[in-house]
């Protein structure tokens, strides 16, 4: 199997070397590391069982610096006769670097310069699709002021070859030399997998520093690597009634623009009002077209609903959430989908673990981080993967207000559904905001598909070739539909982080019980399927009790009333008021009746 060949010095594995390391096997890349001292020469090809040539090989641009002094007959044979895909890291560090540089790409880099506490304008050339694939052609920052390092250029030949560039100088690029393919990074460092982030700051803050990398190892190991086998994305409009109009959406004009433009829509839709909805109405708007779904949006929608820390009220408002969502499926005969978008993206943890009792999906949100978060926080790590699972094993996918190009191409990079959020205010100007913005994406991947937020969720996964018949599978949904890429029949070894066993009774293949096992944490399987052959597993947990019911008072239900009355005053008619509009919603955060953030979700 392929390896990452990491050359190190003999004084032990640095701070990079080893976040490098954690990055790599976080990737589903397998590694090993070779020891390099003063006296020791390097041995080209790499012993057996290292890799071998057509391998990855990565060091430290100090680890060049001293091979070149002390092993530059194996340095040479390495680049001259390899094969191999070579990254030089952590280069600038010292002024030490220029010189093994400048030799390593034949004058093309002059050496390194830093700007310190800068915050530089990224740009991702369109000639480095091959290894950025969605993001090339983008321009970002990541709004953090902190040390940068970029390569000096000698000759034009840099710019040819700049994969990322810092305010127009190569931060990232790769030059032919040889036999073999060299990469350059200087930047700002490499990003510990393991650091905490929070809602002030999430993983946009690192998109500098993940980006060269992740684009390094998936470019080098291609399909034995983690990746995603599809590209898929969807467009939700949050509270807005089943209605011909509501505010300034007008449906007619949405179903149109979504025919026109080829996106899916699903409408988040609050089961408080799961009486109002006219039956022609949602006969003549929805029919059973999977391009216009209806998911779930809180239960009452009160400020903080899902933020609660009684997971008694919690798990009886996720149940009365569905039974109400049943009976205006039974009144109108729209389905809907077991995915919940949480009032104002406000969420306990305890609250996936109400919904994951409720048999819910998923969850989608805004934001991926609870309010309790200071328990068990989110790490760099968690967000290089579709889903968030931490919490009791029920996954929540994060959603996207459509304004950066960057983040959805971000999400599709790794893999992730590239969802977005906008409220009814945003058709304000019609769907052309929307139109250019979903033109964007089908530029950044033409095979982008938009099927339902259930269908693509169910299919989300990672895979890695581990064999040339084996396949290796991540997924996150308790349902989840397998779907053999291949022509050719293979065996699938299949995962899902559960931190407690106690709560699975079984699992079902197509139906039928499976043997199951759980190791570190993953619930793991296996299974084999033919040639696009799709397999259905489902998780089955204990059955839990009965929830009882429960009554919240006459004066609560009131306050629901006049919240949502309010809500949709505000919607249908202040909001062509702006001025009164920002009045309203200033009184309203003074009276602390509101959960916004910044955004309402």
């Amino acid at each position: 199997m392929k390896h990452l060949i990491l050359l190190i010095l003999a004084s032990g594995l640095t701070a990079e070397e080893q976040r490098l390391l954690k990055i790599a096997h976080w990737m589903g890349v397998p590694t090993k590391t070779i020891s390099i001292d003063r006296e020791s020469a390097l041995e080209w090809p790499f012993p057996a069982g290292a890799g071998g040539p057509q391998c990855c090989v990565a060091m430290t641009a100090e680890t060049l610096t001293l091979m070149r002094e002390t092993s530059p007959r194996g340095l040479e044979r390495l680049v001259q006769e390899g094969g191999a895909q070579l990254l030089v890291f952590d280069c600038g560090a010292s002024t030490r670097h220029d010189s093994a540089l400048s030799w390593l790409t034949k004058g093309a880099v002059a050496g390194v310069s830093a700007r310190a506490h800068s915050d530089p304008v990224v740009h991702l050339p369109d000639g480095g699709r091959e290894f950025t694939r969605q993001l090339a052609g983008l321009t970002f920052s990541t709004g953090q002021s902190r040390s940068v390092r970029t390569f000096d250029r000698a000759v034009d030949v840099v710019s040819d070859g700049a994969i990322m560039l810092a305010d127009g100088r190569p931060l990232f690029m790769r030059l032919p030399a040889a036999a073999c393919d060299v990469f350059l990074l200087a930047g700002a460092g490499v990003p510990d997998i393991d650091e905490p982030l929070s809602r002030d700051t999430g993983i946009e803050a690192y998109y500098d520093q993940l980006i060269p990398l992740l684009a390094f190892l998936r470019h080098g190991f291609g399909k034995t690597c983690w990746h995603s086998p599809e590209s898929t994305a969807r467009f939700i409009i949050d509270d807005p009634l089943l209605a011909e109009q509501y505010g300034f959406l007008d449906y007619r004009a949405l179903l149109s623009s979504m025919h026109r433009e080829g996106y899916g829509t699903s409408i988040a839709f609050i089961p408080w009002n799961y009486r109002r909805t006219s039956s022609h109405t949602a006969s003549s708007l929805f029919g059973r077209r999977p391009d216009l779904s209806i998911c779930i949006h809180g239960c009452d929608h009160t400020n903080k609903e899902f933020e609660s820390a009684d997971p008694a009220l919690l798990e009886w408002k996720a149940g009365l959430a569905l039974e109400r969502m049943e009976r205006h499926q039974t009144r109108t005969g729209l389905p809907f989908e077991r995915v919940m978008v949480f009032p104002q993206g406000r969420f306990s943890s305890d609250a996936m673990r109400a919904l994951r009792a409720a048999d819910y999906l998923a969850a989608v949100n805004s934001t991926c981080f609870p309010a309790d978060e200071g328990r068990d926080p989110l790490t760099i790590g968690d967000f290089l993967r579709p889903a968030i699972t931490r919490f009791h094993g029920f996954p929540v996918f994060q959603r996207r207000y459509p304004r950066r190009l960057v983040d959805s191409a971000f999400d599709m990079f790794l893999g992730k559904p590239a969802l977005l959020v906008e409220h009814p205010q945003y058709f304000r100007d019609g769907c052309q905001d929307l139109e250019k913005f979903v033109s964007g994406l089908r530029k950044l991947e033409p095979a982008l598909a938009w099927p339902t937020l259930s269908s693509q969720l169910m299919r989300s996964c990672i895979m890695r070739l581990v064999a040339p018949d084996s396949v290796e599978v991540q997924f996150f949904t308790k349902k989840f539909r397998l779907e053999n890429p291949d022509a050719a029949r293979r065996r699938f070894r299949l995962a899902k982080y559960e931190p407690d066993p106690a709560v699975i009774r079984g699992v079902l293949v197509d139906g039928i019980g499976v043997p199951f096992s759980f190791t570190k944490g993953f619930l793991q399987m296996e299974l084999e399927a033919d040639g696009a052959q799709a397999r259905d597993i489902e998780i089955v947990d204990v059955p839990r009790p009965a929830r009882g019911a429960r009554r919240l008072g006459v004066g609560y239900n009131v306050g629901v009333f006049v919240r949502r009355s309010l809500s949709e005053f505000r919607d249908n008619t202040l909001a062509r008021h702006p001025r009164l509009l920002q009045a309203a919603a200033s009184v309203a955060r003074g009276l602390h009746v509101t959960g916004d953030r910044s955004r309402r979700a």
